[in-house]
């Protein structure tokens, strides 16, 4: 079952003789989620909504009600047609309301100041004026930080990326949450009970490293040091990053950051399951039954639901960071 809601009216009834599919998809790292309908326009039922209409989808399954997956605004209207093929009308929507101040450039500093203090500031410059931060990022520290024509977005994840961390923003609330948290939700990927299939593999040698190095310049010493941390891989290489640092912290952040992309992406796959809408990105996958050596815990990289009139209500799942068990051996 679906529910939809577009600019305070509750379309569903009008939507079911004539929704083809429905997809909503939740990613991991990256600034909004997104939402597509299409929809059989032969007839022209559906009212033409407007850029920045408010979006509400739930999916669920009859007898155990609906969860809301998607909230968000009206981001693209397309009609297509042809004599052969009929009239189609898609609608896109996105988390972020893609027509305000979020995508545009900013140019400001911030002076010993917190994530958060950093977020609050440019947020307020955005429109967006709830923050919210995971405590254990929240107070992290710099002494300069500059914005040089660089929208909210895109510093938001590039933030992030330094300091092990997941950005987005729904609505006019900007989201910082610590990559693979320990506070996530998990689900089940059994087969002969919910798993229609997957494509997995555990182990990939490329994205391995058992270290991370940052450089950081000590300006006391007047010299360069670095900072080194272990990741729990077994492999002989090391990652060194691009660029160096100002002081020890931000060294130490980023090499946090590095081993925890090298954990992440040290295996992938994707497995497709009956629509299940407790599946959240960075929360925990339990795969049984594929095979010894692929069956275990993986972190859920992004969520895709999809409901359609032939294929019913699924979820597909986009894995990476293998644990236990999960390892590519036998």
């Amino acid at each position: 079952m679906f529910m939809v809601t577009v600019a305070g009216t509750n379309i569903t009834t009008t939507l079911m003789p004539v929704l083809i599919s429905l997809t909503v998809s939740d990613n991991v790292g990256t600034h909004s989620d997104t939402a597509s309908l299409e929809i059989d326009d032969t007839d022209g039922r559906i009212v033409l909504p407007r850029l920045g209409a408010p979006v509400i989808v739930a999916l669920g399954w009859e007898g155990e009600g609906a969860r809301i997956v998607f909230t968000g605004t009206v981001d693209e209207v397309r009609s297509s047609g042809s004599r052969g093929s009929g009239r189609t009308l898609s609608i896109s929507a996105k988390g972020m309301d893609t027509t305000k101040k979020p995508k545009e450039a900013q140019q400001r500093h911030f002076d010993d100041s917190t994530v958060e203090d950093i977020l609050k500031q440019a947020g307020q410059a955005a429109g967006v004026t709830e923050i919210d931060v995971d405590p254990s990022l929240a107070s992290i520290s710099r002494k300069y930080f500059e914005m040089r024509d660089e929208s909210f977005i895109h510093m938001g994840e590039r933030l992030a990326r330094e300091i092990g961390g997941n950005f987005r923003i729904q609505g006019t609330k900007a989201i910082m949450s610590k990559r693979g948290g320990t506070y996530t939700s998990a689900v089940v990927a059994a087969w002969g009970r919910n798993l229609h299939g997957w494509d997995i593999s555990p182990a990939l040698g490329r994205a391995q490293y058992s270290k991370a190095r940052a450089r950081w310049y000590d300006s006391r010493k007047a010299e360069w040091q670095d900072k080194e941390e272990s990741t729990s891989l077994s492999v002989d290489a090391r990652h060194d990053h691009r660029y160096a640092k100002p002081d020890e912290d931000e060294a130490t952040q980023q090499t946090a950051s590095d081993r925890a992309t090298s954990e992440r992406d040290a295996g992938e796959g994707s497995v497709t399951i009956e629509g299940d809408t407790a599946a959240i990105p960075d929360g925990l996958c339990i795969v049984t039954g594929a095979r010894l050596g692929v069956d275990g815990p993986y972190r859920i990289e992004s969520v895709t639901h999809s409901y359609s009139r032939g294929g019913g209500f699924v979820t597909q799942l986009s894995l990476k960071q293998p644990r236990r068990g999960a390892s590519g051996t036998t």
